[in-house]
């Protein structure tokens, strides 16, 4: 992000606000067998996390996103369990970003 804090801070709490969101349709996706709801969901997540260089949350959404393609069923849940997990970590360690920013907002 070109050592640019504002925008950090911007995309960190875009994450918190949209990954849980996007998480939940991936989940919905696989649940339904929508492997289009899936897929979006997935590639959003997939864009979301690459922003912060985040290896493991973008790798478990580009294998989700591959699975919905193929429309693999049978992968998918633990696919999406992974990249569950993997969202939640980076969501904790941005966190002090995007509390930082909400902060700074409710000041103005």
């Amino acid at each position: 992000m070109g050592n640019d804090e504002t925008l950090l801070r911007e995309m960190a709490v875009l994450l918190s606000e949209d990954g849980p969101h996007r998480m939940q349709e991936a989940i919905a996706g696989v649940k339904s067998h929508d492997a289009r709801r899936t897929l979006h969901a997935a590639h959003t997540l997939k864009g979301l996390a690459a922003n912060f260089g985040a290896v493991r949350a973008v790798s478990a959404a580009s294998r989700l996103e591959d699975l919905a393609r193929r429309e693999i069923w049978a992968e998918m849940k633990p696919a999406a369990d992974h990249l569950q997990q993997a969202l939640n970590e980076l969501l904790h360690e941005l966190r002090p970003l995007a509390a930082l920013d909400n902060e700074s907002v409710g000041n103005l």
